[in-house]
Parts: C-alpha cells; structure tokens; sequence
C-alpha cells in the first residue's frame, strides 16, 4: 500500500484484474476505491465528465484526466458545468481501441444543500470529507518544493519544475480561468492560461478572431484579475496617429509654439498593458509609430517634437502591448497587416464558442430561458457554417446573439429578435438573397 498524505484516506484500495472478452474486444480492470472525483467540462462542443488531477490507482500509476469517464448521465445533465462529482468505484476499460473510465453512482460535491435537485443525489459525508483531504493534498503539492527537493506535482499529475510559471499561474486561484457561472464568459483553458503568461512575462501578443468573439472583453478580464492597468486605444478611429500615439504643436499666447504630447506618451512609460485594440483598422502609418516600441528598442521616438522637448521616449520594463486584430473580408476598413508588425506579437487565435457554451452565456448575462438561447445561438452557428463553408459573405457574431437575446429579455419572442438584429446584416429580401437563406434558417427552429 502506497502512503501518501495521512489526510487522504482515499488511496486504500485494491486491485483485481478484469480478463479479455473475445465478443467484443472489452478489457476490464476493477478498481474498488474508497473513493474518486470527476468533474464536467465541454470537449468538442459536448458535455464529458473528466478526472480531476493528482489521483492515482492502487499501482500507483495516475488516473489519466485526459479519459472520459462513463457515469450516470441524467445526474450529469441535472447539475451546471463544471460541478465536480464523486464515486466509490471506477473501472478502466478499453472497447474497439477506445479507452475510458466507467464510474460507478456519483453524486455532486461542494454545493450548498439547496442546490441538491433530491436527498439522494447528496454524497455522503465520508466522501465530502474525502474530496476536503484531496483538495488540501492537491494544494501541499503545488506549493514551492521545501529544500532538499526538486520536483512539483502539477496539475496533470506529473513532476515539474516548480519554478515554471505555468505552475505558479495555475496554482494562484485568482488566476483560474473565467466561468460563465461565476464571469458569463467562455474561453478554453489553453487560451487564457496563454494570455496571462504573456502578460505576466511581459510578450507581446496579437489576438486574432472573428469580430465579437470577446478578444477585448478578455484582455479587460485577464488586466482585472493581474490587478493590472489597461489603457485602451482604438485603433480603429485613429485617423491620424502622429497626432494621436505621439502629439501636435499648440500654439501659445504670444505665438509660441508647445508640442503637446499624447496620452500615450505617459502610458507607455507606466507599468501595466497597453491595449491596441483593432489594430488590423489603423492606417498602415501606425506601424513605424509602433515598430520601435514593440521589439527590442523599447522606445518611441518623437522627432516632431522641438527645441528641448524629450525626443526619445523609454517604455517601461513592465508595460506590454495586446493588440487585437479581426480578420476575413467581410471586415470592411480593415488593414492588411504588415508581416513586420505581426511578428513583433504573439499570435493568439480565438475563435466562437461552443454551441452549448453560447447557450449558457446568453441564458446567463440576459436572464432568458434555455430554448429561446438555443434558438438564437443554433440560427448563428448554421450562418457561422454556411460563412464558413463560403456559400455566405457575412457571419453572426457573439455581439449580435446577445444583442438578439436581450431584446427577448425585453419582451420580443426569440423570431421577432432576430429578425430584428440579424435580418439587417445581409443583402437582399426575406425572400430571396442571403437574407432570404438566413430567413428559411429562422423557420427550421
């Protein structure tokens, strides 16, 4: 028997091995547990019921997260995303070179005792107490390593090196990743966690999507839970960026002239990020403004400035630029972007969220009921398809399905909603055109 933590009662076990069924190619291995945790998550726009990180079986070989687990799916389906669910037993199987976890009954873990749908469904408190020892084990196990010792016990149930960041970053609760229960938002795990390392490690990075997938709303997201300032520029409506990104001359009573410097002349050269937002709209001058403060220079030059006004100005060792950038043709004004700018960021590709994921937002931020959700956010996703597969030149983006929604929310039934909010963006009649295609997709819900 293994000994870990003497607080984690759950690693009592043992093991028996299944055998081979010739019918249909089933391997079973039985392990009865004292008890082991799963979580929902969304994977390819469908609900799964995953391990949580750091168990092991009895061999001591860790329970792979990244398996699904078989279980009781109406239980599933009864709790919100992300609920964590526990069970006394667990079973590895392999069907058709297929490999999963069938878990035995599960029930919800962590919630107060009015969001239990029934009393059967509340676990018992021996494994409320097994999931507490689990948690507090998992988190003695990311802290620093104390001397002597030279590996740290991720998330993935491997050891690495403590120093990294990804580790410090994913062991800071305050950094998890945006929820629509807790935020309204979505956004994959690797994304976020990518955003932030970028920000912290201070890398420049270029996010990259279709317009209203939440690029701007994450970096706002990401500055608040780093307690960092963002300064935000619209590049789109910068017409002219000499005036804008560095300054004019004034004339002064007397006919003197002052150079006025911009604002951001004194962002940059404060900690926190500077914000760049639509730079695929900024005139193709914005770029030899930017070019010397995103790479190794880390200046901006004023030279328009006269007499013994500051010339060259430093950026700070911790200020960093996002910038965001839509992309596709049916984006009118925007700039080709120059090869040269685009490789002084990180690229950060973004993309719509999942079917589900865009019900939920829309039933959590305008207070409307699932079907009305799913209608608004399904008619998007067709038109999403049909844009996609180039048979349509225009998209609907998250902007306009919560647009849509909060007109439900108002009173309209979810037709009339979208009639009003995505009818406009295509050419031609209710009949006939792109706006008649997207019509018929209105009577298919």
């Amino acid at each position: 028997m293994e000994q870990r933590n003497p607080r984690v009662q759950a690693d009592r076990c043992c093991l028996q091995q299944g055998s081979l069924d010739k019918s249909n190619h089933l391997i079973v291995t039985d392990m009865t547990h004292n008890y082991y945790f799963f979580r929902t998550v969304k994977v390819g726009g469908r609900q799964r019921l995953r391990p949580l990180p750091g168990q092991k079986e009895p061999s001591g070989r860790h329970i792979d997260e990244g398996l699904n687990v078989q279980a009781d799916s109406r239980m599933r389906e009864d709790y919100p995303l992300g609920t964590v669910f526990g069970s006394e037993s667990l079973e590895l199987r392999s069907l058709h070179s297929t490999t999963f976890y069938s878990a035995g009954a599960i029930y919800p873990i962590g919630l107060n005792l009015g969001d239990y749908h029934s009393q059967s469904h509340m676990p018992s408190a021996g494994m409320n107490e097994a999931y507490d020892s689990y948690k507090a084990d998992l988190e003695d196990k990311a802290r620093p390593v104390l001397s002597g010792e030279s590996t740290l016990f991720t998330e993935s149930g491997n050891a690495a090196n403590p120093g990294t960041l990804l580790s410090q970053i994913k062991a800071d609760r305050k950094m998890n990743a945006p929820t629509i229960e807790d935020e309204g938002f979505h956004i994959a795990d690797k994304d976020w966690y990518l955003l932030v390392r970028n920000i912290k490690s201070k890398v420049n990075t270029m996010m990259v999507g279709p317009s209203g997938t939440g690029k701007t709303e994450l970096v706002l997201l990401a500055c608040r839970k780093l307690g960092l300032e963002c300064n935000v520029y619209d590049m789109g409506s910068m017409y002219d960026p000499v005036s804008g990104l560095l300054g004019v001359h004034r004339l002064q009573k007397g006919g003197e002239s002052v150079f006025d410097y911009a604002k951001f002349t004194q962002d940059i050269q404060k900690p926190g990020v500077i914000l760049l937002d639509e730079l695929s709209r900024a005139p193709v001058t914005t770029n030899n403004i930017l070019f010397p403060c995103l790479d190794s220079r880390r200046m901006l030059p004023v030279e328009m400035a006269g007499g013994d006004e500051l010339r060259s100005i430093p950026v700070h060792p911790d200020c960093v630029f996002v910038a965001t950038a839509n992309v596709g043709a049916e984006y009118t004004g925007t700039m080709s972007l120059d090869r040269a700018l685009v490789g002084r960021f990180f690229p950060l590709e973004l993309d719509y969220m999942p079917l589900e994921c865009e019900v939920q937002v829309l039933t959590k931020r305008c207070g409307i009921m699932p079907a009305d959700a799913e209608n608004i956010a399904s008619v998007a996703g067709t038109v999403r398809s049909l844009y996609g597969k180039q048979e349509i030149s225009c998209t609907i983006s998250t902007r306009e399905t919560l647009a849509a929604a909060r007109l439900v929310a108002d009173g309209w039934s979810s037709l009339e909603a979208m009639e009003l909010t995505f009818l406009p963006l295509f050419e031609g009649t209710r009949t006939e055109g792109e706006r008649g295609m997207v019509a018929k997709i209105f009577m298919t819900r």
